[in-house]
């Protein structure tokens, strides 16, 4: 291990992989109260007292009660983590292109027109088959959950697969945008697909911004063109990207995806480009005030969520916050020789872990629950750790699966 989780120990960042442990489970535990409640926590654009009341989802009262409703507010804020994955795929791009591990378009040493194509073409084609390989090993198991699903629990079960071209539409990804309404039957989780290839395809372009115009100014104008589009959507819009707060009558039809998340994949690149300059962004995130200074903005965040106005910057202040919080918890982690090892094997399944838990909580264990008449509050906390361990279990062998074809 390195003197120092903030230091890189070969081409990997350890602090990086504790991050992304502890976003996979603030995700899965999410989708856990999600499918529990019914969502009947999520906030609303009414202000803080207006949601005051649906936070509390633990009705005890007392010490114990408020105990449960802390926690419960920790998990219930695990929509925002997905945006760390962004922070996360901006920073190890462009800390590997500036390392010369992946080498993009080269503005020092001459090169051809033809140099550039192949090595994009290198870098496209390594990037979609760590993408689509893992996706489509999940489509499968899905598929069987589905089918799984009908046979143990009949009266719960419907039609897996509603026709054969519904089936090639699972293994078939456009770029622009996914069938929505048939992938919110399957796995509504899938969106994130769409995003995060748009953005591999935009990283060149972007890797050429951040040389180009420097940290600060590349950040100010990916800042100007979210906050303008989610503005855009906010007030005007009559559809919006998965995943973006705003009321839209016909949601979800936008084929842009990457246009409102620019700032957190750009703040990934930033800090990547600091960090290989001798800044130590990330020591200086380290630390109390930067664990309080990181509570602070996603706090703010999710308060902003609770306003129509706020919609624009929520997400941005809280993927940021959340980055510093969790940066500052992985470094806590990493003095603990077991917790280190957990962290770095939920980082290393971590996609797959996204793409299945979907299965094993829908097809599974809620059914499973449902049939036995046991959605209690004290089944909940018994099959709480069930869950995160059966979904990792499955993440894990998939991620296995996955390394050996591709």
């Amino acid at each position: 291990m390195a003197s120092s989780p903030l230091t890189p120990s070969t081409s990997r960042i350890e602090v990086l992989d504790y991050v992304r442990g502890l976003a996979i489970i603030h995700i899965i535990l999410y989708h856990y109260f999600m499918e529990w409640f019914h969502g009947s926590f999520l906030i609303v654009p009414e202000g803080v007292a207006a949601n005051m009341s649906r936070l509390e989802m633990f009705h005890d009262g007392g010490v114990l009660g408020f105990v449960k409703n802390m926690f419960g507010f920790l998990w219930v804020y695990g929509f925002f983590s997905v945006n760390l994955f962004l922070v996360l795929s901006g920073f190890v791009l462009t800390y590997s292109a500036l390392k010369n591990e992946i080498r993009l378009i080269d503005d020092v040493r001459p090169v051809t027109f033809f140099d550039n194509m192949r090595v994009l073409f290198v870098f496209y084609w390594k990037k979609m088959k760590r993408v689509l390989i893992p996706l489509y090993i999940s489509i499968l198991i899905g598929i069987g959950f589905l089918y799984l699903r009908n046979v143990l629990f009949p009266s719960l079960g419907g039609a897996p697969i509603y026709t054969g071209f519904d089936v090639l539409k699972l293994f078939f990804v456009p770029l622009l945008v996914f069938d929505i309404p048939f992938l919110q039957k399957f796995n509504g989780d899938l969106w994130f697909i769409t995003l995060i290839l748009q953005v591999y395809i935009l990283f060149p372009l972007l890797y050429r911004g951040l040389k180009s115009f420097g940290v600060w100014k590349f950040l100010a104008l990916l800042f100007a063109i979210t906050v303008g589009f989610r503005y855009l959507i906010t007030y005007q819009g009559l559809s919006s990207p998965m995943g973006v707060i705003a009321d839209a009558p016909h949601s979800y039809r936008l084929f842009s995806f990457f246009l409102p998340r620019l700032v957190e994949f750009g703040f990934g690149m930033g800090l990547a480009y600091l960090f290989l300059t001798g800044k130590d962004v990330l020591v200086k995130m380290s630390g109390w005030r930067g664990f309080l200074g990181g509570v602070a903005l996603a706090l703010t965040g999710f308060v902003f969520d609770m306003y129509r106005w706020g919609w624009p910057y929520a997400d941005l202040m809280a993927a940021v916050g959340l980055f510093v919080v969790f940066l500052n918890i992985g470094v806590l982690f990493a003095k603990v020789e077991l917790m280190r090892r957990v962290m770095v094997f939920l980082s290393d399944s971590s996609y797959e872990n996204f793409l299945l838990h979907h299965y094993f909580l829908n097809y599974f264990l809620m059914p499973l629950l449902l049939v036995g008449g046991l959605i209690r509050e004290s089944v909940f906390w018994l099959m709480m750790p069930v869950f995160v361990v059966g979904s990792v279990g499955i993440g894990w062998a998939a991620q296995k699966i996955g390394a050996k074809l591709g």
